[in-house]
């Protein structure tokens, strides 16, 4: 669930609101007009307010509803944010992570430090499975109600960098390890979980998340069992969960101390459920910079690498690379934010886009928003219409159609979750003849008493034409169990909506 301004039920639709249905056919017009009628009009919607357009690439609508009307797009705005950086940054990109010495190495010693050098590669960890694929379960467990972390070794990049050092024959560092973050300026963001605000780094490994997955005991009061990963000494976690019929208290982390090498201590109160599924806390790493020295360090230990961890100079003989990991290309990276929704990844790429693009270190942040606004520009969308993160269905029609001209378009469009296949749309509509043919981002935001749902993206048809749409709902709700309890089935509704646009242009 995406925190949000707060946003008015009333006003956003007006009670004399239209649909209108064009199809190559009046029948079929009216048939697609009534099943997304019979859809938007069922008990459980009722006070909603629906707003949509599809539109047949460089075509008329083949159906809308209120499309300048504004909703809350709640994640869904994500699909800007992956089209700046495909604009910007090309979607072969890809990120280095380097390792370099600052002095010579005689017989096996490094008379000086070694330093990683963080390229922004946001992939650093397990999603980046031994056979090339990405790891991209959903829930995600940045989002605090996965059961599990993402699978694989966390440490699986920075080992095969220590691999690589100690095949240069250095066996003993006399200096430190030390992370060079310099690529930006590091900021912060919220990022609308728990009121979490995140540090933004150029280094990120495993998300800047520590799992502590919370197992329920075996009897009612009991603490759970905790779990951490990567369990590298960093975290030591005070228990203080609780075992209970039916969890009110969400897992919250409270800092307890800072240790002189930079390893915390935190306190952990929260509910788990009895006979229910363990839950990953994501500690979010206030030092991602010194996370990565420790993870590094013992990386390194394991790779038959000592380290002294003693002040050192270099000797004035400059700096020379002894390791490198290139990440996938952008065409992946972005996945993460896309498939799974994560919020510190869309967090980064701003950064990311001034940083890199905009060769700015110190407001990499203003620099990247500059670069989506002028993609907005050439899109043809005023990029001040947008206002309090609500848009028109109009506006991301217009820019998912100029999307859709670009060469890189049939890698941005894979990169977007897939109706009934795979990231945060799999569960929906698995049979239906349109699934694996929506490929659409979701968005969902709630606050007050007011639910907001979002997908936009685009239909494939057999023949190869595209469709392009966005549709958005909004409903009021009495409590957030009940807007939690309607998220599935508004997500299949709104996958109803997409199929019935695809069989009418099928038939």
């Amino acid at each position: 669930m995406l925190g949000v301004t707060p946003v008015a039920a009333a006003g956003l639709l007006s009670a004399g609101a239209t649909a209108h249905a064009n199809t190559p056919a009046d029948t079929a017009g009216d048939t697609l007009a009534a099943r997304i009628a019979e859809i938007t009009g069922r008990p459980e919607f009722t006070g909603a307010h629906w707003g949509m357009r599809f539109q047949l690439a460089g075509a008329d609508p083949v159906y809308s509803m209120n499309p300048t009307q504004q909703f809350v797009a709640g994640s869904a705005f994500k699909v800007f944010v992956a089209g700046s950086a495909f604009a910007a940054l090309g979607a072969d990109r890809r990120f280095l992570t380097t390792v370099h010495r600052t002095g010579p190495v005689d017989r096996g010693v490094l008379k000086g430090d070694l330093v990683l050098v963080a390229g922004g590669d946001l992939m650093l960890g397990p999603r980046i499975q031994p056979d090339g694929s990405l790891a991209l379960p959903v829930p995600d467990h940045t989002y605090g109600n996965a059961s599990e972390p993402v699978p694989g070794d966390p440490l699986r990049q920075l080992r095969q960098l220590a691999r690589q050092v100690a095949r240069r024959g250095v066996r003993h560092v006399e200096g430190r390890v030390l992370v060079d973050a310099s690529l930006f300026r590091q900021g912060t963001a919220a990022i609308a979980n728990g009121g979490i605000t995140i540090p933004v780094s150029p280094m990120m490994i495993n998300d800047n998340i520590i799992d502590v997955v919370v197992t329920p005991a075996g009897q009612l009061g009991a603490p759970g069992g905790l779990r951490i990963s990567p369990d590298i000494a960093f975290l030591t976690v005070v228990n203080e969960t609780t075992t209970v019929a039916r969890p009110t208290r969400r897992l919250t982390f409270t800092e307890v101390s800072t240790a002189p090498d930079g390893s915390r201590t935190v306190r952990l109160t929260g509910d788990v459920g009895l006979g229910g599924m363990s839950v990953v806390a994501p500690y979010y790493l206030p030092d991602p910079v010194r996370f990565a020295e420790v993870a590094f360090s013992l990386a390194l230990r394991e790779a038959g690498v000592d380290v002294a961890e003693a002040p050192r100079t270099s000797g004035g003989r400059g700096w020379a690379q002894v390791a490198e990991y290139s990440s996938p290309p952008l065409t992946e990276q972005v996945k993460g934010m896309l498939k799974v929704s994560s919020n510190p990844h869309t967090a980064y790429w701003p950064y990311l886009v001034g940083a890199i693009a905009g060769r700015d270190p110190e407001t990499p942040k203003a620099t990247g928003e500059r670069y989506q606004r002028e993609i907005f520009e050439k899109a043809g969308v005023d990029p001040d219409e947008p206002v309090d993160e609500k848009y028109t269905a109009d506006f991301f029609v217009q820019f998912l159609t100029y999307m859709a001209r670009q060469r890189y378009f049939t890698t941005y469009r894979d990169a977007m979750p897939i109706m009934g296949r795979d990231g945060s749309i799999a569960h929906v509509l698995p049979d239906s003849p349109a699934a694996g043919r929506v490929f659409a981002k979701t968005g969902t935001a709630s606050q007050g008493q007011v639910l907001n749902k979002a997908l936009a993206g685009y239909v494939v048809l057999p023949d190869g034409r595209l469709v392009v749409f966005a549709q958005f709902m909004n409903k009021p709700v009495g409590s957030l169990a009940e807007a939690m309890s309607l998220q599935g089935v508004i997500e299949t509704a709104q996958g109803e909506i997409a199929a019935a646009v695809y069989d009418s242009l099928t038939r």
